[in-house]
């Protein structure tokens, strides 16, 4: 974990949990390569899952969100957002993970705001087929609630880290890429 991830890690956990009372359970592999599959609601949901996850992460990021404001895209970055906008995003994927990094990819491919996960998308599939990385699904519970009722703990937030899916027996196809991502959205339904 690199010194800035672990210094806002050290300030932004307890301050997480002390604020929300955050409920955490499973865990991720402290390293090498994985995929982070999770739900999402909320623009709450890439620092819950980055504080929680005890090792520095990678997310791939919508291209408009590096839009928004220059201020708000250095932060992202910083925070190792990167866009998935064209293929560079893709490879740049493809590099951190062959080097042993853990990459959050949120598959529905945009916030659902309809109060269930939406279709994943097939490309967090062809990464964990292609490179042969697992993925861990990740449940986060109202994430989507106003803040005060966090805080007044009306509303409890929750993370649930499930068990490693490797992809063996799924081929290089978009039949298997499909199939698998089914297969991961279906995990991330039972973790709810």
């Amino acid at each position: 974990m690199g010194l800035k991830w672990f210094l806002t890690w050290i300030l932004l956990f307890p301050l997480l949990k002390f604020l929300t009372g955050i409920k955490i359970s499973g865990s991720i592999p402290r390293n090498g390569a994985v995929i982070l599959a999770s739900n999402h609601v909320s623009f709450l949901d890439p620092p819950v899952v980055g504080t929680t996850a005890c090792r520095e992460i990678y997310f791939l990021a919508k291209p408009g969100l590096f839009q928004l404001s220059k201020f708000f895209a250095w932060l992202i970055t910083t925070y190792n957002a990167m866009s998935v906008g064209g293929t560079e995003g893709i490879k740049r994927a493809i590099r951190l993970l062959k080097k042993g990094n853990a990459v959050v990819i949120f598959p529905e491919g945009t916030r659902s705001r309809k109060g269930y996960i939406l279709d994943f998308n097939p490309g967090v599939a062809y990464l964990s087929v292609s490179l042969d990385v697992p993925v861990i699904p990740v449940y986060i519970a109202n994430s989507n609630k106003k803040f005060i009722s966090l805080v007044l703990r009306l509303n409890k937030l929750k993370i649930t880290f499930g068990n490693p899916m490797y992809p063996a027996g799924y081929k290089k196809n978009r039949e298997d890429f499909d199939k698998f991502a089914k297969t991961i959205r279906d995990a991330v339904l039972r973790l709810q």
